[in-house]
């Protein structure tokens, strides 16, 4: 019913939530949802602004025509590929509730390791001012996790794109971090004077080489946005720019820490290496596979002056 019409052959609409859940839910299965009830029922729950529980507890109530078809469309949406993300745009992340767009990636569990460790180093300081930027920032869920979990922490969330830097915003504004985070639209840490400013240079920038483009879900290729997922050819072209202009604006005892490709692992150490730092630790998804890399300084002096971080930025 779902893949020709709104309607049945008589013109009739499904009787009530229950048969609009079930009709969503073997669409979906047909189209290889990995959980094709779960998600007939945050679809539908979208349509009608309800949490998913409301929506469970009142299966037997009727659906009106208006929402069924909306519902429908939808339903339709997610069994061509459009990710469920963008469908309802928004992505839990760290306990937040986040907006997201097709100018966004979509934000995943494994980049809470990212955050959890950040916050535990910056934890390791008391109460001490804390300075970061987080380069690539997309949504800003990584920002803005860790902006809430660290009140005395500052600082920016900088991406090379308007489109993602709106996203951002909203999600900013949205968990009350706007007086603390600056939104700069540039190319990685290009805007900012070249000495030690921040204590966490905080990344998830594209590192899927080109040529794995097709080990990759095709609805993620289809659907979400080249620019912050392929890192060149090899995968680790943006990381190569950004360890040199990265170690000329970290303080001394200060961490940088981003995400990786695990088959990017020694590749990545060995650029870290000759850009100057030390790894410092790497950590490990649910998966066991490298996800993470802390890395720091092996020594230097830390010139902390008082002066604003940024000359001549865009700022939106």
């Amino acid at each position: 019913m779902l893949a020709m019409s709104s309607e049945d052959k008589d013109g009739n609409y499904p009787e009530n939530i229950r048969t609009s859940l079930l009709l969503a839910a073997r669409l979906l299965e047909e189209a290889g949802d990995c959980a094709p009830r779960l998600t007939a029922e945050i679809l539908l729950g979208h349509v009608l602004g309800w949490e998913r529980v409301r929506v469970l507890s009142s299966l037997p109530q009727p659906l009106s025509g208006r929402h069924w078809e909306r519902y429908a469309a939808l339903v339709r949406q997610r069994a061509s590929g459009v990710p469920l993300q963008y469908i309802t745009g928004r992505q839990e992340f760290y306990g937040l509730s986040f907006a997201v767009s097709p100018a966004v990636l979509i934000p995943r569990p494994e980049t809470e390791l990212l955050v959890e460790r950040a916050v535990a180093l910056a934890s390791e300081g008391g109460d001490r001012a804390v300075r970061f930027v987080d380069v690539g920032t997309g949504s800003g869920c990584v920002a803005v996790a860790f902006a809430r979990e660290v009140p005395h922490a500052g600082g920016f969330a900088v991406d090379i794109s308007p489109a993602a830097l709106s996203v951002a915003r909203g999600n900013v504004a949205r968990h009350g971090t706007g007086g603390r985070i600056d939104l700069v639209c540039c190319d990685l840490l290009e805007v900012f004077r070249a000495e030690p400013l921040f204590d966490f240079i905080l990344c998830n920038l594209p590192y899927v080489a080109g040529a794995d483009a097709g080990r990759l879900d095709r609805n993620v290729v289809d659907y979400e946005p080249h620019l912050a997922l392929f890192g060149g050819s090899s995968g680790t072209e943006t990381y190569a720019r950004l360890f040199p202009q990265a170690w000329m604006r970290l303080r001394a005892r200060g961490s940088l820490l981003f995400e990786i490709d695990p088959a990017r692992l020694e590749a990545l150490r060995q650029l870290l290496t000759s850009a100057g730092f030390m790894v410092q630790s790497i950590l490990e998804d649910l998966q066991g596979l490298p996800r993470c890399i802390v890395a720091g300084k092996g020594d230097g002096q830390d010139t902390r002056g008082g002066r604003r971080p940024v000359v001549g930025a865009r700022r939106d």
